[in-house]
């Protein structure tokens, strides 16, 4: 389920999927500001994330036969939660009433706040940008008080503490250390160490043949956090650590949710070259300077 393990992400309808002892189920302003003073903000993603998550639920509401598919499945095959296509009518008629409430970024991560059918007291997306620049879904249906907006300031070192337990669990291959402070879906110990501890191999491998490697705080709220992790060797790769504030006194304090494939610095700063390329290409050429103190130049003097 982690590391980039696709294969094991999870496959659950949003309003059943049980985020054990951290969040329950459910299902379902924007990161872009309409203002006229507004600067463009730059995002490693193709198109922003309140686009994204309406034109998701759409399909969801929409989408009724198996034939029409294709743009689901494509979510899917980039995201950790899953839903079955076509979705089920409880799930069309949740999404029917879906409402964003507010979105943000952070880096290549970011927190939807919505409401819907089933979720008429609110609840988060959490989503990632995968390697291709396109939106996956890590968590559909948190249950959390909304937290676009709030700070993160009384939480950002317990965001710290649970990504370096995490990747120091995983390095070392500690099991019993992993499931402490990895999200595992409601799966015991056992469970666990057979299916999400063992899809971090390949992440595994990658710290221990780059050990200086640190992970960078992208940002976040008071419920969500986002981590970074760029990895040199064997091949430059990238991760977006995404991590949830407990809700419940059972769990740990702050739990990693997912570990997901993300576009490396190198090629987000190639993607900005060419948005400042296309931005300097719509400019209208360089006018003549005037002002009311410069005459008119003469008219040319015809020799001929």
């Amino acid at each position: 389920m982690l590391g980039g393990n696709r294969g094991r992400r999870t496959q659950a309808l949003c309003a059943l999927v049980a985020v054990a002892a951290i969040a329950a189920a459910g299902c379902g302003g924007d990161d872009e500001d309409g203002s006229a003073d507004a600067k463009p903000k730059f995002s490693a993603a193709s198109e922003p994330s309140k686009t994204f998550i309406e034109r998701m639920a759409k399909l969801l509401e929409t989408t009724t036969e198996k034939k029409d598919c294709p743009l689901l499945e494509q979510i899917n095959q980039r995201s950790f939660t899953r839903f079955p296509c076509p979705p089920p009518k409880e799930l069309r008629q949740s999404m029917a009433r879906f409402d964003v409430v507010e979105t943000e970024v952070y880096g290549t991560g970011a927190v939807v706040d919505y409401k819907s059918g089933t979720a008429k007291d609110g609840a988060a997306v959490v989503m990632f940008v995968a390697p291709d620049r396109e939106w996956g879904i890590s968590r559909f249906g948190i249950i959390t008080e909304p937290s676009v907006g709030t700070s993160d300031a009384d939480s950002r070192d317990g965001y710290a503490k649970a990504v370096d337990d995490y990747l120091a669990a995983v390095r070392d291959r500690d099991c019993k250390a992993f499931v402490k402070v990895a999200f595992t879906n409601g799966a015991d110990a056992k469970t666990a160490c057979r299916t999400s501890f063992k899809g971090t191999e390949d992440l595994a491998k990658r710290l221990k043949a780059n050990p200086s490697v640190k992970p960078k705080y992208e940002g976040g709220n008071s419920s969500y956090g986002f981590f970074t992790l760029e990895t040199k060797k064997p091949k430059p790769e990238n991760l977006t650590i995404s991590v949830i504030k407990s809700t419940t006194e059972s769990a740990a304090p702050y739990v990693v949710l997912d570990a997901a494939p993300s576009p490396t610095a190198a090629e987000q700063r190639q993607v900005i070259e060419q948005f400042k390329k296309q931005q300097r290409q719509k400019k209208p050429p360089n006018q003549p300077e005037t002002s009311p103190s410069r005459k008119a130049d003469p008219p040319p003097v015809r020799t001929s």
